[in-house]
C-alpha cells in the first residue's frame, strides 16, 4: 500500500500516465485522471504518500461519469456518462461522448459533444493510433475516427452489432472491448453472446462494418 486520496469520494474508473502532453508544468510527472460518478477528477500522484488534487470539472446533465481516456498526445480527453440516455424522449436515447481539452491540466474545459447515431448506452471506450473504440452495450462495437478532435469532430468509421435484438437504453450486449493488439485484432466482450474476435479495416472502408473471425475463437489464427 502505497498511499491513498479520497477527497473525491467514489472513483469508478480513472486512466494514470506519465504525463507527456502540452503543459509542461507536468511533463513526467505521475498524473491520474478520474471519472468520480459526478465530476472528473485530476490528480498528481508521483508522490503516492500525498497525491494533489490539480483539477476538478463537471458538466451539464451530468448523470454517472463513467470512463474516460486520453488521446495519445496527452491533449485531449473522451469521457463516457453511462446513465445521461435515461430520461430521453422515446427514440432520442442517443449515447454521448464527451470531448475534454485537457491542453492546461489546471482548467481542462468541455470542448464539444458527440452524440451517436443508434440508440444505446455507452460503456467502455479506449483510443488506439487516432481511433476511439467504444463498447456501447446494445449497439455494439463503435469505432470513431478521431483525427479531427481537436475540432471537437469525431467520425463513426465502422461497428459490430453484438447484440441484433434491438437497440435501447439497456444494460444488454457490449460491456468492454481491447484494441491494443498488434495485429489489429480487436476483442469485445459481450453480455449474452459472449467473446467476439474482429477485425476492422481502417481508415479506407466502402462498408464500415467490423468482420466477424470465427476461426480466430477456434485457435485458429488464420481467416478468409
Amino acid at each position: 500500500f502505497a498511499g491513498c486520496y479520497s477527497a473525491d469520494g467514489y472513483t469508478h474508473d480513472a486512466q494514470c500516465v506519465i504525463y507527456h502532453g502540452p503543459d509542461e508544468a507536468y511533463t513526467g510527472r505521475e498524473i491520474c485522471f478520474n471519472a468520480n460518478t459526478d465530476s472528473i477528477g485530476v490528480l498528481d500522484v508521483t508522490d503516492k504518500g500525498s497525491p494533489q488534487k490539480i483539477a476538478d470539472k463537471t458538466y451539464s446533465n451530468v448523470a454517472y461519469t463513467h470512463q474516460l481516456w486520453l488521446t495519445e498526445d496527452h491533449q485531449y480527453m473522451v469521457v463516457n456518462d453511462e446513465l445521461d440516455e435515461y430520461g430521453a424522449p422515446a427514440g432520442k436515447a442517443l449515447p454521448k461522448t464527451y470531448i475534454w481539452d485537457i491542453s492546461d491540466l489546471d482548467e481542462p474545459f468541455l470542448l464539444d459533444t458527440y452524440t451517436g447515431n443508434v440508440q444505446s448506452i455507452d460503456h467502455n471506450l479506449y483510443i488506439h493510433n487516432g481511433y476511439i473504440y467504444q463498447a456501447n452495450y446494445q449497439s455494439g462495437l463503435r469505432v470513431l475516427d478521431a483525427s479531427d478532435i481537436g475540432n471537437g469532430q469525431l467520425t463513426e468509421v465502422a461497428y459490430f452489432d453484438t447484440y441484433p435484438n434491438g437497440n435501447e437504453a439497456h444494460f444488454n450486449g457490449a460491456w468492454s472491448n481491447y484494441p491494443f493488439f498488434e495485429s489489429g485484432v480487436i476483442i469485445v466482450s459481450s453480455i449474452e453472446q459472449g467473446l467476439f474476435v474482429l477485425e476492422v479495416s481502417l481508415p479506407e472502408v466502402d462498408d464500415p462494418i467490423a468482420s466477424y473471425l470465427p476461426l480466430l475463437i477456434n485457435g485458429d489464427s488464420s481467416s478468409e
